[in-house]
């Protein structure tokens, strides 16, 4: 029987680990905004990054800034689960990494100057970046995951203007040295995570998360048929600079008339052009399953959601516009599964955002549609069908 090695060194704690980073934030501040008195501020839940709100009081002047700050470029949550080494080996390793060119900050940092110049999706203000440590602006604004919520009649006219933003970004021709790093194509990150041995066992004992929910049961079966290759042929792929992390909470209408649409935390990547579109109307519908409005609001924001997808497939040819909708459904799905199982793993000392908790704490919804709509694709069901089963499983998801 297998056994496991009592000499395995401890995973970092939360404790440790937060300590250190506020360390380096406030050292990193002072550095910044000489002779001012930094005071922390409240801890943005994150399972990728730690993030807190700053005050830098100075006698001339006061800024309240978010600091955002990388270990190793991995995200808390494996972080926390041990997959960098104990804590001193975190710490030796992190001490390079801040001053290397792979740094996660230094490269949102250059995304950040990049979209401020660019007549693209505009960024938060960046503030500086000292010792690993992001600072940005506070950035005004109501984000579209709470316009959808308050008026889901508006909903494909707000995705419409969404996307017209992030046009200029799709036709930028620009260089991709130090703006994009490793391939994070959802694809690509599914891959990465399920298309290899131990994510069986990674699996496994996510299995256990749940004391008697049954439905991580079909976490298994939904990976596997997301790993499946297709003999269905693939759609004509224009890969363009994408915003990369893109959902809800994170695009800014302006309150004021004459201001534009804010876009922040970006994760510049090269993919293909309707990458965007998958995680924001995936991330959108996880939104709304994880706060259950009321069921016409629902319905009306999937209503929208699958107009804007018929907009964007009209630039698509004829010819591959059925294919393009396999696409985006299959790569929704993957993304799904690559944020609910971060969500799972999470240890208990990590505190996620509202999402987050509200998915990990009922994920039965979740796999339940996911699940009956990768069964679909497993069969080839014809895909106009596959996409209205899809936007119904949703709906009852977020019932």
């Amino acid at each position: 029987m297998p056994t496991v090695s009592i000499l395995a060194p401890p995973p970092p704690t939360a404790a440790d680990v937060f300590a250190y980073a506020d360390r380096q934030m406030t050292e990193a501040a002072i550095t910044q905004w000489p002779d001012s008195w930094v005071s922390l501020g409240v801890r943005i839940p994150s399972p990728t990054g730690y993030v807190r709100r700053l005050r830098v009081q100075h006698p001339a002047h006061q800024r309240d800034v978010y600091a955002k700050y990388s270990f190793l470029g991995t995200s808390m949550v494996s972080l926390l689960r041990g997959a960098s080494g104990d804590w001193p080996a975190v710490q030796a390793a992190q001490e390079r990494y801040v001053h290397s060119s792979e740094s996660l900050m230094r490269r949102e940092a250059a995304q950040i100057r990049f979209l401020a110049r660019s007549r693209g999706p505009r960024p938060a203000q960046l503030e500086g970046l000292q010792g690993g440590v992001l600072f940005t602006a506070p950035v005004s604004g109501t984000p579209l995951s709470q316009l959808l919520l308050a008026s889901p009649g508006r909903t494909t006219s707000l995705l419409d203007g969404t996307f017209k933003e992030l046009q200029q970004l799709y036709r930028s021709r620009t260089a991709a040295s130090g703006l994009t790093g490793t391939e994070r194509s959802i694809a690509v990150t599914f891959h990465r995570k399920f298309g290899h041995p131990n994510a069986h066992a990674y699996l496994a004992e996510l299995g256990g998360v749940a004391e008697g929910d049954h439905s991580l049961d079909l976490l298994p079966h939904i990976v596997r048929r997301l790993l499946k290759p297709t003999s269905l042929p693939s759609p004509a792929s224009r890969r363009v600079l994408c915003f990369g992390d893109l959902k809800p909470e994170h695009v800014l209408f302006p309150d004021a008339p004459g201001l534009r649409t804010r876009f922040i935390d970006p994760g510049l990547v090269f993919a293909d052009s309707h990458t965007d579109l998958a995680k924001l109307a995936m991330r959108t519908v996880l939104f709304l399953i994880a706060t259950r409005p009321a069921p016409a609001v629902t319905e009306q924001v999937l209503d929208g959601l699958a107009d804007h997808v018929d907009k964007q497939l009209r630039t698509v040819p004829p010819y591959d516009q059925l294919m393009a909708l396999r696409q985006i459904l299959t790569w929704m799905l993957m993304d799904t599964v690559n944020i609910l199982t971060t969500y799972l793993a999470a240890p208990t000392s990590l505190p996620l955002p509202p999402t987050g908790q509200a998915l990990a704490a009922r994920p039965g919804p979740v796999l339940t549609a996911v699940d009956r709509v990768t069964a679909h694709l497993e069969r080839d069901t014809p895909i106009r069908s596959m996409w209205e089963s899809a936007l119904s499983e949703f709906k009852a998801a977020a019932a």
